[in-house]
């Protein structure tokens, strides 16, 4: 009998296909990516110039602009730059993207509720468009013209008899301007960047497996805590055993926090979790349990409700329900669910 090679891909789909069904092979990678011009970026500068929290320069032209919120997964990291960089006005393919460290400097440095881009587009487009009004200004005063002479487009700085100048040239300059109090924002049909198609900044990374998470994060001496929670909203910690969670190797303390959480100290996340299933608490209900079907009474008591003080008052809706030839009704509801993380929630803290 002759030796086959046969690959994993091809053995499933010969596998499946033995079986009574039919499993076709699909390559969603290349399928997704369809050839991209290939453009050299700036080469990487000697120097860089903060022109604010957002974003620095360097003398090459080429851009860092940092994202603010964490990045979880949702893109922000990818589309909070690519608010900046339209202001700013300088081609994406320049821009090196990085998180942002921990700042007094930006407002909302949390995911969570969708939040990140509504509630920062504001400070995003204005970081940019501060940093292009610094830098049309520098670019002014060596030419010794009206800035309002001159405009900026694509990293360059066009003034008047044809001058231009790009951003790494006058960077230095711009960082040690006043930064203006008000500047103009573009107008959204000019936009360039906003509202097109980018890969992820962190595509290759990913693919590579190379981006930290939480549980990535390891200090010489650190311990590891694992909590017990109550096993249902509504449910308080009346009393618990921890002797035997003590006993396991590696368990260094049990700790009763917030009244109703137990800690299990250890060093390990094994020994840790060990510690957790070790240990028996007893729990008692405090107040109705939640539920789909509380949640679906109140919700529905709620729509019979008017609201005292509306939050959008558009037009007369009861005048147009009383005007309207029919009318078209339907309660739209989905079951109350957690939310499921692929990786356990954690956090690391530095004390």
């Amino acid at each position: 009998m002759s030796d086959i090679n046969i690959k994993r891909r091809s053995f499933l789909k010969v596998s499946a296909a033995a079986g009574g069904g039919l499993m076709i092979g699909f390559n969603w990678l290349g399928a997704c990516n369809a050839p991209v011009e290939k453009i050299v970026m700036k080469a990487l500068p000697n120097n860089w110039y903060d022109l604010n929290a957002f974003l620095k320069i360097g003398e090459t032209g080429l851009v860092t602009i940092f994202s603010p919120n964490p990045e979880i997964g949702q893109n922000v990291k990818t589309s909070m730059p690519m608010i900046v960089a339209e202001e700013l006005d300088v081609p994406w393919h320049d821009v090196v993207v990085e998180q942002a460290p921990l700042s007094v400097d930006f407002d909302r440095q949390v995911a969570g509720g969708s939040q990140s881009i509504r509630s920062t587009w504001s400070a995003l487009r204005t970081a940019g468009a501060t940093a292009r009004h610094m830098l049309i200004n520098a670019a002014a005063k060596q030419w010794e013209v009206d800035p309002s002479t001159c405009s900026a487009k694509e990293g360059i700085i066009s003034g008047p008899e044809g001058k231009s100048i790009g951003y790494g040239e006058v960077a230095q300059a711009a960082a040690e301007l006043e930064v203006p109090e008000e500047v103009a924002l573009k107008d959204p049909k000019d936009f360039t960047l906003i509202g097109k198609s980018k890969r992820n900044v962190d595509m290759e990374k990913i693919l590579r497996g190379e981006p930290v998470f939480g549980l990535d994060t390891k200090r010489d001496g650190m311990i590891y805590a694992v909590a017990l929670r109550p096993p249902a909203f509504g449910m308080k910690l009346k009393d618990f055993d921890d002797s035997e969670a003590r006993n396991v190797n590696g368990v260094s303390d049990v700790i009763r926090f917030a009244e109703n959480k137990i800690a299990v100290l250890a060093s390990s996340t094994w020994a840790a979790m060990k510690g957790k299933k070790a240990l028996k608490a007893n729990w008692t209900q405090d107040t109705p349990l939640e539920s789909t079907g509380e949640h679906e009474s109140k919700l529905n008591k709620l729509l019979n409700v008017r609201s005292e003080e509306a939050r959008r008052n558009d037009g007369d809706f009861d005048m147009a329900k009383v005007q309207a030839n029919y009318t078209h009704s339907r309660i739209y509801d989905g079951p109350f669910l957690p939310h499921n993380c692929m990786e356990p929630m954690n956090f690391f803290a530095h004390v």
